[in-house]
């Protein structure tokens, strides 16, 4: 008579874990935040980076919607080389007067070599947090709760998310047609070209 209780104690369990997030608020240390962070860029995982931030909630909108729109050009680039070649990719990068359009330079991932030399780096004790030295200011570190945070207004994101948010959109719908027998690389890339110009946004 134990065992169906058993089973639902079990199944129970199951759920609540499925349900807990992938990734707990916070580092425990500056330096296990500052890895994490990092790492989402990565991978282009907005959960995984947002876990490590700290910040006003259209600061936190942007960063999600960045790193998300980031995931789909990574996405759409891998299917495109593979269906056309690395050359067909290069000419996102430049202007096509034949068909009237310009260059458009899609956001990219972070270089293998760079990714690993950024997770060398250490952060370094300033006042009651720490910093990590880049090219565009110090990221800040801070201690929220017991738990270490990246200051999200020291982490270089500007802008507005709707730009990447139409460009999330863009990139999702285009990606399916991609390697379809009426398409050709370069009719995708001008018709991909001209939906972005006429958002206006771009």
């Amino acid at each position: 008579m134990k065992m169906p209780i058993i089973r639902s104690a079990v199944l129970l369990f199951s759920l609540v874990l499925s349900a807990a997030p992938l990734w707990a608020q916070g580092g425990e240390s500056p330096g296990k935040a500052y890895r994490q962070y990092i790492d989402a860029l990565f991978r282009a995982d907005p959960d995984q980076a947002l876990a490590v931030i700290a910040g006003r909630a259209e600061q936190i909108d942007f960063i999600r919607t960045f790193i998300t729109c980031l995931g789909a050009s990574n996405a759409f680039r891998i299917k495109y080389i593979a269906a056309y070649g690395q050359s067909e990719w290069d000419k996102f990068s430049q202007d096509e007067p034949a068909y009237g359009v310009r260059a458009f330079n899609l956001p990219d991932t972070i270089p293998l070599n760079t990714y690993r030399a950024l997770l060398n780096k250490q952060p370094a004790p300033s006042g009651r947090g720490y910093i990590v030295s880049q090219e565009n200011g110090n990221m800040r570190i801070i201690q929220q709760g017991g738990r270490w945070y990246l200051k999200a207004g020291t982490l270089g994101f500007e802008g507005r998310s709707s730009q990447y948010k139409i460009l999330t959109a863009v990139l999702r719908e285009y990606q399916t047609r991609i390697g379809a027998s009426q398409e050709t690389p370069a009719g995708l890339r001008v018709a991909m070209k001209r939906a972005l110009r006429r958002t206006g946004q771009w």
